[in-house]
């Protein structure tokens, strides 16, 4: 059902008055936050890099082209429903471009943006049929989707210590509890299958679970070798700490997205919390903030009192995750100016720019972000790029890298990514009688 007017209404009332509300000449972006609700320790951190980054190029240099730019926050909670209606005041006020926040909200969403004409750009947590532009041209998901992602993970993980033989080894995946958090068991355990790997999944549930029903104790006395913890979801309380207390060593723990605990990697009072040594991580980009970027951050926004992160937790897994979002989006804009010929775009505008990027070294290094992510390119057909991602390694003081980067594997994600697209089609014509792959212009082929 979709959002009542007075819903609508209502968002957009809040809107209006929101801190930093857009001028009538600049560029508004929506960010569906979760800053609220079972996420929450992750998603503020993510809004906080997204909005800093984007704040420090309004003061730096005007916004983007000569156009200044307003981040919107609409605080979800978590809820699928506050989103949707998150995304029709957006869609309704003008907004060139909206960030779900989350998987599950994106999941949402996706069979809305046909009606809407916006982009909905999710960077690493989007569902795999996100990155197929020739079928779902409003819907990003760059640079990596969620599937992507995890298999990069399982890839890592069947050859830990195996000597290149997983046969015979186990695997446990854990997940919420959700749509999202659903959506990519089947691939996954077709993937450990090929491998080898004993696979066993559990859910883990948005509230405290029962002790006989805790999914880390059942997933502990199964004694898995290797564990992931998928995070794109969102994940509520503190997963981690649950898995340790569980007896789970996090040495045995990869997890896709991140679940906010970075007090386990930054306790309070400067005392080393061992608990995490040996956790990893799947990344498409540095966890550092040594890069001009982030200087210039610290500088216009974090030190002028305009950013929501205190200055010692600005960088790290969600926050810097959020300046990637945050260089897309401007990249996105600029190239939708140079394509339009104005200052000022829409929402078809900058799907054409964000259909455009092509974020190389060079371009990275005029950012002031030169190594802190691999080249970018996108098209009309390529909404994600699926770029290789690497594994890095908490050694109880910083984040190494481990093993060598890992492609995305198109060729055997291809079946079940026409399947997922198909899914998706029919769902929404189910739900609102209208096709969300609908026809859209011939992509080019890619030079």
């Amino acid at each position: 059902m979709p959002p009542r007017p007075a819903a609508i209404a209502a968002l957009l009332a809040l809107l209006a008055v929101a801190p930093g509300g857009a001028a009538a000449d600049g560029l508004t972006l929506t960010v569906l936050t979760e800053r609220t609700g079972p996420a929450a320790a992750a998603g503020a951190q993510l809004a906080n890099g997204l909005a800093d980054y984007l704040t420090m190029l309004d003061r730096r240099d005007g916004g983007v082209g000569g156009i200044t730019l307003t981040v919107e926050e609409c605080e979800t909670g978590g809820e699928v429903a506050r989103a949707l209606a998150c995304h029709a005041a957006a869609v309704a006020r003008g907004s060139v471009a909206v960030v779900p926040g989350s998987a599950d909200a994106a999941l949402a969403l996706l069979p809305r943006l046909a009606a809407g004409r916006v982009p909905l750009v999710a960077s690493g947590y989007g569902p795999a049929a996100m990155a197929r532009g020739d079928a779902l041209p409003w819907a990003f998901a760059p640079p990596v989707t969620v599937w992507d992602g995890l298999a990069a993970a399982l890839a890592h993980l069947s050859q830990d210590g195996s000597e290149g033989n997983p046969q015979g080894r186990s695997l446990a995946y854990l997940h919420r509890d959700s749509p999202a958090g659903r959506e990519p068991v089947p691939v996954l355990q077709a993937l450990a299958a090929e491998a080898g790997l004993e696979f066993r999944a559990y859910a883990l549930p948005d509230g405290a679970a029962a002790p006989d029903a805790d999914p880390w104790r059942r997933a502990r006395a199964a004694d898995p070798d290797t564990v992931i913890l998928d995070a794109t979801a969102g994940l509520s309380g503190a997963p981690l700490r649950d898995a340790a207390a569980a007896g789970f060593p996090l040495n045995r723990v990869v997890t896709m997205g991140w679940t906010g605990e970075d007090d386990l990697l930054r306790p309070a009072g400067g005392a080393r919390d061992l608990t995490a040594k040996g956790l990893r991580i799947v990344t498409w980009h540095a966890l550092t903030d040594s890069f001009p970027a982030f200087d210039q951050i610290d500088l216009l926004v974090v030190d002028a009192g305009l950013s929501r992160t205190p200055k010692e937790e600005s960088a790290g897994p969600l926050y810097n995750r959020g300046v990637y979002a945050g260089v897309v989006l401007a990249e996105g804009i600029r190239n939708a100016q140079a394509l339009a010929g104005r200052k000022r775009i829409d929402g078809a505008e900058m799907r054409r720019g964000l259909e455009a990027i092509n974020l190389d070294p060079v371009r990275w290094k005029e950012l002031g972000l030169v190594g802190f992510a691999r080249r970018l390119r996108l098209t009309c057909a390529d909404h994600s790029g699926r770029r290789p991602v690497t594994v890095q390694e908490w050694t109880g003081a910083r984040w190494v890298q481990v093993g060598d980067e890992i492609p995305a594997p198109r060729e055997r994600l291809s079946a079940p990514l026409d399947a997922a697209v198909a899914a998706q089609a029919e769902r929404a014509a189910s739900g609102t009688g209208s096709a969300v792959t609908q026809p859209r212009e011939p992509c080019p082929a890619r030079p």
